[in-house]
């Protein structure tokens, strides 16, 4: 058989006990995703002896797991209002697995919010088929970086880690369920930095999740899972340069001025996403040429307002 890449379905869910196996499905926990690459994190353990021969002794292989990227849409579920358990977005399983708490609130004017949080954290299983192989992640934890420019989708870069299990030929299941809903482009986007409506062409953030190993000789690869033992979370925006008396932005700067920012994806209700940050910082300041108009690259340091809020997605 040939292997396909473009063939390949990745499922998700949530588990209840951390590690054990909630067994996802297509039907009920198929993601849209693109560009799925699964590697193993293993330690090779090299024996370096003296010896009268100079050719190399066997290796082994030491403490091992799973690491899977892939890239997805921002797009919300395409149910208005209603802010009920089935009206969350297909991501729901990787924003809980990258630390992230998710609230219902019913409708009608429902909706379903996610904000960083410091406790409670959540695992998931990951299901990675590539046309012929089977991956099983379990006790994934992951972190991801998201990605808007004008006129294009919103597009979030996940990475994950989990327990290495032996993969097994299995071919890639039928009946695989996807939510139908397209993503809004990033247009009429309501963005404001601070009081300003700047004229942006992109802005990006990273959770930066410091994923770690949970070390265990009993077990069978060396690793019982993984915890999330902090984050860092920062980002950019790319706003036109104007006078400072238009927008300070190197007063701002000079000043450690602290700034909220706001953007919505979409006007649809059932299709909108809001996403805030309460404290956005400015860590550098920087010039660019955006089509022969001068623009600022600004790396933005995204602070907490109460805690667990430096930035929140709420979907409509």
């Amino acid at each position: 058989m040939v292997s396909l890449v473009q063939r390949s379905l990745v499922l998700a869910k949530v588990e209840g006990t951390e590690g054990v196996d909630p067994v996802p499905t297509p039907a009920a926990n198929a993601i849209l995703v693109s560009k799925p690459v699964v590697k193993p994190n293993a330690e090779l353990l090299v024996r370096d002896f003296d010896r009268p021969s100079l050719s190399p002794l066997p290796h082994a292989i030491g403490l091992k797991d799973f690491e899977v990227t892939f890239d997805t849409e921002l797009k919300g579920s395409g149910t208005a209002d209603d802010g009920l358990a089935d009206d969350v977005p297909e991501i729901d399983p990787l924003l809980q697995g990258c630390g992230f708490a998710v609230t219902l609130t019913a409708g009608p004017g429902g909706n379903i919010t996610y904000d960083p949080a410091s406790d409670g954290l959540k695992t998931i299983t990951l299901y990675i088929y590539l046309d012929g192989i089977l991956h099983k992640m379990t006790a994934c934890r992951g972190s991801f970086s998201f990605n808007a420019e004008a006129g294009k989708f919103g597009i979030f870069s996940w990475t994950f880690r989990g327990l290495y299990i032996d993969p097994s030929d299995a071919p890639i299941p039928a009946g695989a369920v996807f939510n139908a809903e397209t993503p809004p482009p990033f247009l009429n986007a309501n963005l404001s930095y601070g009081a300003y409506a700047a004229i942006i062409n992109s802005f990006t953030f990273d959770m930066a999740n410091d994923v770690q190993r949970r070390l265990d000789a009993n077990s069978a690869e060396g690793v019982i899972g993984f915890v999330l033992g902090g984050r860092d979370t920062q980002g950019s925006i790319d706003p036109e340069v104007v006078t400072e008396a238009t927008h300070p932005f190197w007063g701002d700067f000079k000043a450690g001025t602290q700034k909220a920012f706001a953007s919505t994806f979409g006007s649809v209700l059932g299709a909108r996403i809001d996403i805030t940050a309460p404290k956005m910082q400015a860590r550098e300041m920087g010039y660019g040429d955006r089509n022969t108009v001068r623009s600022y690259e600004i790396p933005m340091t995204f602070g907490a307002n109460a805690g667990d809020d430096e930035v929140q997605l709420k979907f409509y």
